[in-house]
């Protein structure tokens, strides 16, 4: 990865849609191969002991390829209700074609859940989708995933963890963004969320940090 000046202008979504259908099939191979890390695992036990006396539905957004939802319904509850949202159509196929009848899948906006109630979730998983918004569209997603969650609901984020832009190398002109730990802490809290975890962990492979956040709805 190449860091770039904060000034940089991230790239917009349709950019990054188009981005993701190009790459959905690859993408899903190797998140494939990457769910079976035990920390996927473990995160969706954690969630699953919060939440298991709570009604309502899991959001995953963005659900990728799938491999979440599907590692929870396997796992952990075929019984409750989930509903994946991706803004690629490419995603969205595929992961339908992981979950079948066990979930929901639609296209559309992790910002602008407007097909889900309010005080509707149980849960929302999001994992690496803030690099590609900037801090008010991070916030937007804080306060509509609020929205949707019922009182002691809960929100667990993956996402990569610094300051300043990143791109793709010479695999794309893409350009994202890294947010710090103690930004998006802020964020959280300022939308009405509990932190109960946090934890940092390193990708040697990309050679940058991911910071790791669970939190409950109040």
């Amino acid at each position: 990865m190449v860091s770039r000046m904060n000034t940089d202008k991230i790239s917009d979504l349709g950019t990054v849609r188009d981005m993701y259908d190009a790459e959905a099939e690859g993408y899903s191979t190797m998140m494939d191969a990457e769910i079976k890390n035990p920390l996927y695992s473990d995160t969706l036990e954690r969630l699953q002991t919060r939440i298991a006396s709570l009604p309502g539905m899991i959001i995953d957004a963005p659900c990728g390829s799938g491999q979440m939802l599907s590692m929870y319904h396997e796992k952990f509850d075929q019984n409750r209700a989930l509903l994946g949202v991706d803004l690629s159509p490419q995603m969205v196929e595929i992961a339908g074609r992981h979950l079948g009848a066990a979930a929901q899948i639609m296209v559309g906006d992790m910002r602008r859940l407007d097909a889900v109630s309010s005080d509707s979730a149980a849960a929302v998983i999001s994992y690496f989708a803030f690099h590609h918004l900037d801090a008010d569209g991070v916030k937007q997603s804080l306060l509509e995933w609020h929205r949707v969650l019922i009182d002691g609901g809960q929100l667990v984020i993956g996402a990569w963890e610094g300051e300043g832009a990143l791109d793709y190398g010479d695999s794309s002109d893409l350009v994202a963004l890294k947010h710090s730990a103690g930004e998006l802490e802020r964020m959280m809290q300022e939308s009405g969320f509990v932190i109960t975890r946090k934890a940092i962990v390193r990708d040697e492979e990309l050679m940058m940090d991911a910071v790791y956040i669970e939190c409950s709805c109040e």
